[in-house]
């Protein structure tokens, strides 16, 4: 008992208590937000009268709203100080939400998703900021796989959650609890960024960024940064990947077998229970793997599930260890990918690089889906399982030239700041 106590114990004291807090808030997000987000079409369908175009381009306007404001959004975070805009992120669309309740009105709602989408694109450029700026270096890839085991927690348990409160038909209580718990995160977290001072952290951050605007040289940097532009490379690639999954992939199995849509929605669930359960164990492991090495191994399994699809597509228990290979890969890519992000990005313009790379992430959801539907539809599913076999190598490729590209620019920092 005093063995695991002390062993809880020094995993808590890896990491700060305002890291702790933003990997618990994250979590709660999540779980509220797969809570309430999955059936805001339905509600709008139901509640509202609306027909299913009506309610498509309602549900299009705030992630497309993002995807426009997403370099936008980091550049205010960088600007204005990323523990500041982290609460304004929450509180803009916890009014929207609140907005898509009270004002049962087309354009009043569409234009209630613009701010939703801008808060978002705010939102996911400063938390990874957050997270980056107070991770220590030797934990950051433990860190963000934590946080990435946490968003997927919240995929799992939060539509169980809305299915049992929607079972009434009251479908504004789990959209106004989303609306409510973005307002606590917020004040929580303001709260203890003024208790442990970090919001004077951004202060010397904003000083630090006007002595660079001064010289002209942020945007020059911005462009200039190879690990930068290869990160945002293989944000689209990976994002191009995972766009095929509710779309292209959906269309197939639907169409290909009887029952399709089941072995769709099992799969998802066996996804999700993968990453659940296995990733705090391996999260215990990838930090000590070497960067390269994990890109080869995570891009490896991806490969080789899209391959076995290639020649097994018509076999129904192919699919499940194709996606069990893709989702084992994914695990081991994503921390190894957000690390090299946080760590690259400079202090005072975290919230750029991240708003900068997801925007990558963005695009490939807006014309991924488009892209793989034309090739499913005129040339069949195994040109569209080799083209995501290319894109997997290619994205091995540029992550491994990234991580050489960032070990090479922070050997040369390390030898400017020794002389």
């Amino acid at each position: 008992m005093i063995k695991w106590q002390t062993k809880i114990k020094k995993v808590f004291q890896q990491f700060t208590v305002l890291v702790w807090a933003m990997l618990l808030s994250n979590v709660v997000f999540n779980i509220t937000r797969f809570m309430a987000m999955p059936f805001m079409a339905i509600y709008f369908n139901e509640k509202l009268n609306l027909n299913p175009s009506e309610v498509g381009i309602l549900i299009g306007i705030s992630p497309l709203s993002s995807l426009i404001f997403s370099i936008l959004g980091g550049r205010l975070g960088d600007k204005f100080g990323v523990h500041r805009m982290y609460s304004v992120a929450l509180i803009v669309p916890a009014v929207s939400l609140v907005g898509y309740i009270t004002v049962p009105n087309y354009y009043a709602i569409a234009v209630f998703s613009v701010f939703a989408g801008i808060g978002w694109a705010i939102y996911n450029a400063t938390s990874n900021a957050i997270l980056a700026i107070h991770a220590p270096g030797s934990h950051t890839e433990k860190i963000f796989s934590y946080n990435y085991w946490g968003i997927n927690l919240g995929g799992a348990l939060g539509p169980l959650i809305g299915v049992l409160i929607i079972g009434g038909g009251n479908y504004e209580i789990p959209i106004g609890l989303f609306a409510f718990v973005l307002l606590l995160i917020a004040g929580i977290m303001f709260f203890l960024f003024r208790k442990t001072k970090a919001i004077l952290q951004d202060r010397n951050n904003i000083e630090e960024k006007k002595d660079m605007d001064v010289k002209g040289s942020i945007y020059k940097q911005l462009f200039k940064d190879r690990t930068l532009i290869l990160m945002t490379i293989s944000s689209f690639l990976i994002y191009f990947i995972e766009a095929q999954d509710d779309t292209n992939f959906a269309q197939f199995l639907n169409g290909s077998f009887e029952n399709g849509v089941q072995i769709f929605g099992t799969l998802v669930s066996m996804m999700t229970g993968i990453i659940v359960i296995v990733q705090p164990i391996m999260a215990q492991y990838i930090d000590r793997m070497n960067n390269n090495a994990a890109f080869i191994f995570g891009n490896g399994l991806y490969f080789v599930g899209f391959l076995s699809l290639l020649f097994l597509y018509s076999q129904t228990w192919s699919w499940y260890f194709a996606f069990a290979l893709i989702t084992l890969g994914e695990i081991i890519i994503a921390p190894k990918k957000q690390a090299i992000m946080a760590r690259s990005a400079p202090r005072h313009l975290k919230a750029t690089y991240f708003s900068i790379i997801y925007a990558g992430g963005n695009l490939a959801y807006a014309i991924g889906p488009w892209f793989g539907g034309l090739l499913l539809t005129h040339v069949g599913v195994n040109y569209l399982l080799l083209l995501l076999m290319v894109v997997t190598a290619f994205q091995c490729y540029v992550l491994i030239k990234a991580n050489r590209t960032y070990e090479r620019a922070s050997k040369s920092k390390q030898t400017i700041n020794e002389a």
